[in-house]
């Protein structure tokens, strides 16, 4: 049996899934370990010789169907390896994007800055607005403090979300 569609009857017969802890284990092997990490921190789970992302499996376990091809299984928490029944849900992939961890200043990127929309520009010596929605770039402009960048990008997303709301 080996295809992409994975059924809930054929993973039931192949691995126990904890919701509790999202831990998966083998039925009827010695090493019940099951899942190993991919590159990106996301458990991967080989079932019939096919490598599956351990959440989606989750999904199919509890729900009995996979998620619709247009949503993403998101973690709650954003740690990839978490997971908990509780810890997942759906989510479109502009919500998915949102509900990222914005980066801190000691984390990955030149110019993070922790806060959503605001970047340091290191020639100019001062922090930018730039908002991204409905594949466009909307600018905040430059500001001396973090703060007022911080709420310049607050203002600019509400005023995005405004417009797309009314025509």
């Amino acid at each position: 049996m080996k295809t992409r569609q994975l059924t809930q009857a054929r993973l039931l017969e192949k691995v126990v899934y904890d919701p509790g802890t999202g831990k998966f284990t083998h039925l009827g092997r010695r090493r019940p370990k099951v899942g190993q990490f991919d590159k990106d921190g996301y458990v991967k789970i080989s079932i019939d010789g096919i490598k599956h992302q351990a959440h989606r499996l989750a999904w199919l376990y509890m729900t009995g169907s996979y998620p619709p091809a247009d949503m993403h299984v998101d973690h709650r928490n954003a740690v990839r390896d978490d997971n908990r029944w509780q810890n997942l849900r759906l989510a479109t992939y502009a919500e998915n994007q949102a509900y990222r961890l914005a980066s801190v200043p000691d984390g990955p990127g030149r110019g993070a800055s922790g806060v959503r929309g605001v970047y340091w520009d290191g020639r100019k010596e001062r922090w930018f607005v730039q908002v991204r929605a409905k594949k466009k770039v909307h600018y905040g402009g430059y500001h001396a403090d973090i703060q007022c960048a911080a709420n310049a990008a607050a203002a600019l997303r509400t005023q995005i979300k405004t417009q797309q709301v009314t025509p």
